[in-house]
């Protein structure tokens, strides 16, 4: 008999027996290991362009702030409506977070809190356990967190030899002793998981849907959970989480009424 066609479909067990050997051995192929191929090959090259994604999408959000003060879109543009609608479509967490991080340090200025040389040898994974910690204290300190024992602290642990990554992670439980409780009261468990899952699975086939997953595969990441995402559907949408990182803007056609200028600042 012929493979049946498990693309809008589930096979049965009682199909998957009918099934010769030799078609099982091909149905494996086709449903296992092609799909997790491309998983593990669209995963590697997102994580080797997050340096490249964090400047692209940090001077994109200087193009929005400088595009809202200078009235080439409308004053009722967000800067994910910004994204979504004129870079090519929503700027995923991961890269936003990094993004904001860059644009905060100043990495593209004549003077950067650390050099962009610095933080391009640096691993994504240790840049990202130190943008929560400048997050955390531009959020609590105002104009004052270039200065604060944190974040010369977080620079130094940046720019001086040692394990960049084991520094951070100290400061950041001096910065937030209660840290650490706060994410053993969220450590995923089976009842988690399945909702995850869950909830991935109900994810339509429209933007919607893909919005739901992306979401669901970040979740999914960071509990190191990937299996979790249905091989056929993450391996097509992945690559489509791939263009979104290669950002690129369009012409603004629109004008917008007169609006206060929005500080330099708050582009980070």
């Amino acid at each position: 008999m012929s493979i049946p066609d498990t693309k809008n479909k589930k096979l049965t067990f009682a199909e998957i027996a009918k099934l010769a050997q030799g078609e099982r051995y091909t149905l494996y192929k086709t449903s296992v290991v092609t799909p997790f191929a491309k998983v593990k090959s669209a995963r590697e090259t997102v994580v080797t362009n997050l340096h490249t994604a964090m400047k692209v999408a940090a001077q994109l959000k200087r193009d929005y702030t400088r595009l809202l003060n200078e009235r080439e879109i409308p004053a009722d543009c967000s800067e994910s409506k910004f994204f979504e609608d004129y870079c090519g479509g929503d700027l995923p967490a991961r890269v936003k977070q990094l993004a904001t991080f860059s644009n905060a340090l100043g990495l593209e200025t004549d003077q950067p809190m650390i050099p962009e040389a610095i933080a391009d040898a640096h691993s994504i994974n240790t840049l990202e356990k130190a943008a929560p910690i400048i997050a955390h204290e531009r959020k609590h300190h105002a104009i004052e967190w270039k200065t604060t024992e944190i974040t010369l602290a977080v620079i130094a642990a940046l720019t001086t030899p040692g394990e960049a990554t084991k520094k951070l992670a100290e400061i950041r439980k001096r910065q937030n002793p209660k840290a650490d409780e706060a994410e053993a009261e969220i450590t995923p468990n089976a009842v988690l998981f399945l909702l995850l899952r869950n909830r991935i699975l109900e994810a339509g086939d429209n933007d919607e849907g893909y919005k739901t997953f992306v979401a669901a595969s970040e979740i999914a990441e960071a509990w190191q959970k990937n299996t979790l995402i249905p091989a056929a559907r993450y391996a097509q949408w992945l690559g489509r989480r791939e263009q979104e990182i290669t950002l690129s803007t369009v012409p603004v056609e629109n004008a917008a009424p007169k609006t206060d200028a929005i500080p330099a600042e708050q582009a980070a």
